[in-house]
């Protein structure tokens, strides 16, 4: 059993909206780095797939080296590495922006704290790092370590044979038995880094979810705040229901006819055969509001006619200022051709 204080409840919309305000959010750093590491090992080995590139490069560059000066052979080297990379950055980049794009972000806290200066310290942040790191992201490290290690021992392992023969292959086949090598290495290496990453995501917002959990007092305040004071509001809806009612006990003195029950129900028609393709409910009312509705009529020399089925059908089929529905046609008509009747023998 939960004891009072406790924080059992899941968050409102209000608070986490608050959260929000605050720059609080669940937010897997290991998801968008795999996500970028995925992307970036596709691209170089699409890119760098061949290394007929590299050999035009190094072959230009020696049969130039004693005519150019050291300046312009690394600015061409410069040049050239950075044609290279530039599509992995750009993946690397599109990744890291699409992996926070799946968590959320950007997200512009209303209530972001003022830039302070010594958090740019260096010595200040490396004080805080041993008690940023936490023992999770030590299990997380070490798992990775340790899966990469088995990895890359397998795998050279299994490939020793052929590695100790590279000498003796030729260039396209050598350089066939190290991609193959390389890309099973990062394989599996990426494959291990994105389990860790889908693990931590929603270990993050399991995380994120406990920390803005709220005690039932909080709840019901938030509820309050979201809905409105539930005393305010039923005072609200009795102003409305009493302005309603005198709207209504105003439009008896308009009726034709008051349809009662003996002691119960009272329901007021009115029929204007020139504007009103049917009859017309204007007041209605049970017990203490049908005596009441009776006291006007008699005050305004309406008509009353006891018919307590048609009186019951009335009351709750026929809404205020809602013509009667087909089915009532009749006796509401024999009722108003009853009083027709009466007024002209008076």
């Amino acid at each position: 059993m939960a004891r009072q204080g406790e924080r059992t409840e899941k968050a409102t919309s209000r608070r986490r909206q608050r959260a929000r305000d605050q720059g609080q959010f669940a937010y897997s750093q290991e998801l968008t780095s795999a996500m970028t590491l995925a992307a970036c090992v596709v691209t170089a080995f699409y890119c760098l797939r061949s290394p007929s590139g590299f050999r035009a490069f190094f072959a230009g560059l020696l049969e130039n080296a004693a005519t150019e000066s050291g300046a312009e052979l690394v600015r061409r080297a410069g040049t050239y590495f950075l044609i290279v990379a530039a599509p992995i950055f750009a993946t690397a980049v599109i990744a890291a922006l699409a992996g926070n794009f799946i968590q959320g972000l950007p997200i512009f806290p209303r209530d972001s704290p003022a830039f302070k200066w010594d958090r740019l310290n260096p010595i200040h942040r490396l004080s805080r790092l041993k008690t940023q790191v936490s023992w999770i992201q030590w299990l997380k490290l070490l798992f990775l370590v340790g899966v990469v290690g088995v990895v890359v021992w397998k795998t050279l392992a299994a490939s020793w044979e052929q590695l100790i023969m590279l000498p003796a292959y030729s260039i396209a086949a050598s350089n066939s038995v190290i991609r193959s090598l390389t890309f099973r290495i990062f394989l599996y290496i990426t494959g291990t880094v994105g389990i860790l990453a889908i693990g931590d995501f929603f270990i993050q917002r399991w995380r994120f979810e406990q920390s803005i959990k709220q005690t039932k007092a909080e709840v019901k305040e938030d509820r309050k705040a979201l809905e409105g004071n539930p005393m305010i509001k039923a005072k609200i809806r009795s102003i409305q229901r009493d302005a309603a009612r005198r709207r209504m006990m105003s439009r008896v003195k308009d009726g034709d006819v008051i349809v009662t029950h003996p002691t119960h129900y009272a329901v007021v028609l009115e029929y204007k055969p020139q504007t009103m393709a049917a009859p017309r409910v204007v007041a209605k009312g049970r017990n203490l509001l049908a005596q009441k509705i009776k006291e006007l009529g008699r005050e305004h020399d309406i008509p009353t006619v006891e018919n307590v089925p048609l009186d019951r059908a009335l009351y709750r089929s026929v809404g205020i200022e809602q013509e009667i529905p087909v089915e009532l046609y009749k006796p509401v008509a024999e009722v108003l051709a009853y009083v027709y009747k009466s007024r002209k023998r008076t």
